[in-house]
């Protein structure tokens, strides 16, 4: 079933290029519904230290974020107009919410949610880049595109991290418009070194794939758990998109990541499809 709704989640006009770039492809090859949202907190942002003149200072930023969701509506409907699929804009306000939760509510109704990559040197990171949430609360997969990373065509070449997992198995069934589209899709499997024959499940669901008319391989490497995450970016150096599970659960209102899903979230150069 092709993404008919796709979701991008704005939050900052630097990266708003890359994610329309994303956007606009992705709907337009599979004719589907953009949907272009910002979403800016009102009374979440505070001075990290008290300051003379708070709420000044506060009614100042809430201008500014204000201010860029006008500017990223504009490069949407430019970017959109010429276009024949459908698309459309939304700019909300979280008065007392967490602006995650808003994003997850209207991405819950989309194929495919698409979010920039957590800038940890923006200062306001910790507020509104939450691909990481996304990607473990939303329910939908969530394709994660790198910080400066130009988003030219459909991938032609796409690697699946599998592991036997039910991480793993969403992932792969999620990004499977995209895997019908690629010209290559290699099936990676990265096994502790004293096991050879490749996690169980990777001969299946490569069968799956080809039943599903996609263009099918399958890799087994060996290396130690601790640098799996180092191997997974090193055989993806040529692909064009890495669909993977997204490992982690949320403990206490923060998250709890797998090692390889932490590495690939902080250290990606190519999106990344994760599904949770």
């Amino acid at each position: 079933m092709p993404y008919r709704t796709i979701l991008i989640h704005f939050n900052h006009d630097e990266r708003a290029r890359q994610l329309l770039d994303a956007g606009v492809q992705l709907a337009q090859g599979f004719d589907a519904h953009l949907i272009g949202m910002y979403v800016f907190p009102a009374y979440r942002l505070r001075p990290p230290i008290p300051l003379p003149f708070g709420s000044d200072v506060l009614g100042n930023i809430t201008a500014q974020i204000q201010e860029e969701a006008d500017r990223i509506k504009s490069q949407f409907e430019e970017a959109t107009a010429q276009h024949t699929f459908v698309s459309e804009w939304r700019s909300l306000t979280a008065e007392r919410i967490d602006p995650a939760a808003i994003v997850m509510e209207h991405g819950r109704a989309a194929d495919l949610i698409i979010a920039s990559q957590t800038d940890l040197d923006w200062d306001l990171s910790s507020v509104l880049d939450f691909p990481e949430r996304l990607a473990i609360e939303a329910g939908r997969p969530v394709l994660v595109i790198p910080n400066g990373y130009v988003f030219q065509a459909l991938p032609k070449k796409v690697t699946v991290a599998w592991k036997n997992r039910r991480e793993a198995a969403r992932a792969t069934f999620d990004a499977m418009p995209l895997l019908q589209r690629a010209e290559e899709v290699q099936v990676l499997t990265v096994e502790e070194e004293e096991r050879q024959e490749g996690s169980p499940g990777v001969t299946e669901i490569a069968a799956t794939l080809d039943r599903h008319g996609v263009n099918v391989s399958v890799d087994i490497v060996s290396a130690p758990q601790s640098s799996a995450a180092e191997e997974i970016q090193r055989r993806t150096e040529k692909s064009e998109l890495l669909v993977m599970g997204a490992y982690g659960q949320s403990r206490f209102r923060e998250l709890v990541f797998g090692g390889v899903t932490r590495h690939l979230l902080r250290n990606m150069t190519i999106p990344v499809l994760f599904s949770h």
